[in-house]
């Protein structure tokens, strides 16, 4: 057997990612179990059975442990927008209303990590956990073609600034998407609709324009 640089890994290496593996589903079933707040590095110790030490050797912070969990969550939801982005036809406008519904999908069922991370990273000033967040970006990447390829096809305006139009639609699927966790709100997918619907009329390009 070979690791990811090609190297041929021994028993020890096994073991070593097999224990990694027993923490990381422990950690995981601990945050869902007792929230992200609640989770303690003893609990996950005693849910995987082995030491504090040994938790800390797979990842060496709680938040460190969290977004390793959801690295996985997040190459899952890149490779599944990445089918879908292939299959997409039409105004870039559908195309992407399909992709973040699609992303608004997955998200909902991972929601108490997702918004744990989320949340560690606005009011936590962590310098390894932000690099980390912000490395989850690679996901976001059939979003940035189809707005670069909306340029490029008409369908958006000619002078659209695709970054901050990247940035209004990471606004509209996070404040979408908190409506999940508020008592009351409305359906997220519903919510996502109307305010993308808002946000595309504004990106769209008009007739005769230049």
């Amino acid at each position: 057997m070979q690791d990811s640089a090609g190297r041929r890994s021994t028993r020890r290496d096994d073991r070593r990612e097999a224990t990694r593996a027993l923490v990381l589903d422990a950690a995981r079933q601990v945050f869902l179990a007792e929230g992200y707040e609640g989770a303690t590095i003893k609990m996950i110790a005693d849910r995987a059975g082995v030491s504090a030490g040994t938790v800390l050797n797979a990842e060496p912070s709680k938040a460190a442990l969290l977004m390793a969990i959801l690295r996985g969550h997040y190459e899952s939801v890149a490779e599944t927008l990445g089918h879908l982005e292939s299959a997409l036809s039409g105004h870039a406008g559908a195309r992407l209303s399909a992709l973040l519904q699609l992303m608004l999908d997955a998200h909902l069922r991972q929601i108490e990590l997702v918004s744990a991370a989320i949340g560690h990273s606005w009011l936590v000033r962590e310098d390894g956990f932000q690099r980390a967040f912000d490395s989850m970006g690679f996901a976001w990447e059939p979003v940035r073609r189809v707005l670069a390829d909306g340029v490029a096809s008409g369908d958006w305006r000619a002078d659209l600034d695709q970054g901050a139009a990247f940035g209004a639609i990471m606004d509209v699927f996070m404040g979408s998407l908190r409506e999940s966790c508020r008592a009351g709100a409305r359906d997220p997918h519903a919510a996502l609709t109307a305010r993308l619907t808002l946000l595309v009329q504004g990106m769209a390009a008009r007739p005769g324009a230049a």
